[in-house]
């Protein structure tokens, strides 16, 4: 009957736990069947262990060796109550300028790198609590990822623009933006509590201000929450940076001077 069960529970369930795996099977997690049900069919191609306890069902007709599961689909199974965030929220809400292979993950517990035999996660501290306006959800192959909204990961990604890829690639990705809730991302800016974070997102606003329609009234929300003396912000380095007049941060000269690159 178990074997029965097991091609069904593969076809309808793409990412999977060990635990989700016995109750479909009607076994107890810790039955030595399991573990041995498991291994069979991982050595048969049907299935692919990911991490501990954590397995992807392997499409019909697909080489296990050679096929990749959804890194974002995966990641957020990896730890209860994750998040995608940061540059792999970008990816998601279709907004990076470029694709990484590594995800970003907001979930409780220590920060650090995992890898997995098809990528690597990052986990990420919240800066601020993750409430109900700062999650959307994404559908990959029948299931839902949990991802940070588009005004949280803005705000997120001007917190932590290491995890964005950098100043130009986060200015890149953000420059696709077409619309946006300024008020809401306001909020998450003040919620973030990062001064020098809200200059630099407080500058980049102001030069899309026209695309995202950004109101005086908003500029100033924004610029209530910037730093009162320079800070600098997106990478800037003494001698090598330019101030964002009006906006309390120093940032690199490739960023206020594109053209400079390369000069």
């Amino acid at each position: 009957m178990p074997r029965t069960l097991s091609a069904p529970f593969f076809s309808s369930t793409p990412i999977f736990t060990r635990d989700l795996y016995a109750r479909a099977v009607g076994r107890l997690s810790a039955d030595k069947t399991v573990t041995a049900m498991l291994a069979q069919h991982v050595k048969a191609g049907n299935i692919k262990r990911l991490a501990r306890g954590l397995y992807a069902s392997v499409p019909k007709h697909s080489d296990s060796r050679t096929w990749s599961v959804d890194r974002f689909l995966a990641a957020s199974r990896l730890r209860p109550g994750a998040v995608i965030g940061y540059h792999s929220a970008l990816e998601l809400h279709g907004y990076a300028y470029t694709s990484e292979f590594d995800v970003q993950v907001i979930a409780p517990g220590g920060p650090g790198l995992f890898k997995t035999v098809d990528f690597t996660c990052r986990f990420v501290r919240p800066v601020a609590p993750l409430g109900t306006d700062s999650v959307a959800a994404f559908d990959r192959l029948g299931l839902a990822i949990p991802t940070t909204s588009l005004e949280r990961t803005v705000a997120d990604v001007f917190d932590r623009p290491d995890l964005a890829g950098g100043a130009e690639e986060l200015l890149s990705s953000l420059d696709l933006i077409g619309r946006l809730d300024v008020p809401r991302l306001v909020g998450h800016l003040a919620a973030n509590d990062n001064a020098t974070a809200a200059g630099a997102a407080g500058w980049w606003l102001e030069r899309q201000r026209e695309l995202l329609r950004v109101s005086d009234a908003q500029l100033e929300a924004v610029r209530a929450l910037a730093p009162r003396q320079a800070s600098y912000a997106l990478g800037a380095v003494t001698g090598q940076g330019r101030a964002a007049t009006g906006w309390g941060v120093i940032l690199p000269r490739t960023v206020i001077e594109p053209r400079f690159e390369g000069l």
